[in-house]
């Protein structure tokens, strides 16, 4: 078990470019936050394949009784989590043509039901930045992770007003291009394509008001 999560924890150290298939599953939710027609922030749950979520529980679950206290809360997100900043959180934002990665998070929290870990965070926005009309993609560019969406996937937290519309789609218009040779903390979000790149069409969400 030792081994096993030594190899865990490889995931969150190393360039994601030497992985060439998936090694974790991700099934994300996310519930964007409202008041009126500003979108504050969103929370992003993320739940693990069995396998990853055996190695995490194992060797950071220290008392083993079956849930993660704070101190063991505290220890994953600085040994498990933090470095997911090197990858923009695996979270990609767009506004029209222009895509970013998170610069931070916060509220983070690990839990396990049924022997299933569990991640969540909070995303604060930029003030009036994510409002009306914008995409929030979950997306590993370096295929170690397979990322997917769970059913019922996306929530909509509205403080006063109306809410707004959501669907899930494949963006063909907008596709992410990655270096697959590049370094681990190569975060450089490229607009066009050029030799060397590879190309691919996450599923993002659309929130809009109509």
């Amino acid at each position: 078990m030792i081994k096993k999560l030594s190899l865990t924890l490889l995931f969150f150290s190393l360039p994601f470019a030497i992985f060439s298939h998936p090694h974790v599953k991700i099934t994300s939710n996310i519930a964007f936050e409202y008041n009126g027609r500003e979108c504050t922030g969103c929370t992003i749950e993320w739940m693990f394949d069995r396998y990853f979520s055996a190695s995490i529980i194992s060797g950071f679950d220290k008392n083993k009784d079956g849930k993660f206290d704070e101190k063991e809360i505290k220890t994953i997100e600085a040994k498990a989590f933090s470095n997911l900043k090197n990858y923009g959180y695996f979270v990609f934002l767009r506004k029209g043509a222009e895509r970013k990665n998170p610069l931070k998070v916060n509220s983070f929290r690990a839990r396990i039901k049924n022997g299933i870990l569990f991640y969540s965070f909070f995303i604060p926005f930029e003030e009036g930045k994510y409002d009306d009309d914008f995409y929030v993609a979950v997306f590993d560019r370096s295929f170690y992770c397979a990322t997917e969406y769970a059913k019922d996937a996306v929530k909509i937290i509205q403080k006063s007003g109306s809410s707004p519309k959501f669907k899930i789609s494949a963006n063909k218009k907008y596709p992410v291009y990655y270096n697959p040779a590049g370094a681990s903390d190569d975060m450089t979000i490229y607009k066009k394509w050029k030799p060397g790149l590879e190309t691919a069409y996450p599923e993002e969400v659309h929130v809009k008001f109509e």
